[in-house]
């Protein structure tokens, strides 16, 4: 089973044939393949799909799972997504006045490292909680790291790496607490992270390429 957010979706500047899922079931034919990807996905995902999240476990039993989650949470956002201030112009203010304050707080404020759509504490709940599931049913559980911020990115959060960083020692601290966790970190090293992204989040398919080598190079390892 594959779950992930939209990073391995094709998209204007990626077709379908150039994402490193397509690679991936080309590759391994004899793998029946579970494909769940999703856009602007969280682990959110892993604990409410299907009831629980059942849809991406329980009901399938995977021999393995594949996960790519973890930029559309921990990005820095203007807003807490479910705090008053959000709430409030959203439900109160004129679509003008509404874009005008964004304008402003985006100027003035900018996007806070602590405002996130999943705090690192459910961050942590959720991958454990799949994590133990997993385990549970003898699951070997491959995660893919956040890839590093190119510096578009940087340029619109200055806090974006830095959580990245803390989501990634989350994945980290998880690993080393279960045996069945594998991680993987497909663009590393010296790697230009700026000629890989078509945006902010999104990898080229040089980028692709280089996330399916990390997969196919762990299953030629651990068939």
């Amino acid at each position: 089973m594959i779950i992930t957010d939209s990073l391995s979706m094709p998209r204007r500047e990626v077709g379908y044939e150039e994402t490193w899922i397509f690679h991936f079931k080309n590759r391994f034919r004899e793998f029946d393949i579970i494909d769940r990807p999703a856009r602007g996905a969280t682990s959110m995902r892993l604990v409410q799909e299907g009831g629980g999240g059942l849809d991406l476990l329980e009901l399938y039993s995977p021999d393995r799972v594949i996960l790519e989650l973890g930029m559309a949470e921990c990005a820095p956002r203007l807003f807490k997504k479910n705090g008053f201030e959000h709430k409030f112009i959203n439900k109160y203010l004129p679509e003008k006045i509404r874009n005008d304050y964004i304008k402003a707080i985006r100027e003035r404020r900018g996007r806070k490292p602590e405002f996130t759509d999943v705090s690192p504490e459910q961050f942590r709940s959720n991958i454990y909680n799949f994590a133990e599931r997993c385990k549970a049913l003898n699951v070997k559980l491959v995660i893919m790291k956040i890839m590093r911020a190119p510096d578009i990115f940087l340029m619109k959060s200055p806090y974006v790496q830095q959580n990245i960083d803390l989501y990634n020692s989350i994945y980290d601290e998880a690993a080393a607490a279960f045996e069945n966790i594998t991680l993987l970190s497909p663009i590393s090293g010296n790697l230009d992270i700026n000629t890989l992204c078509v945006d902010e989040v999104h990898v080229t398919a040089e980028g692709q390429k280089l996330y399916f080598k990390a997969v196919e190079d762990y299953f030629k390892k651990n068939k």
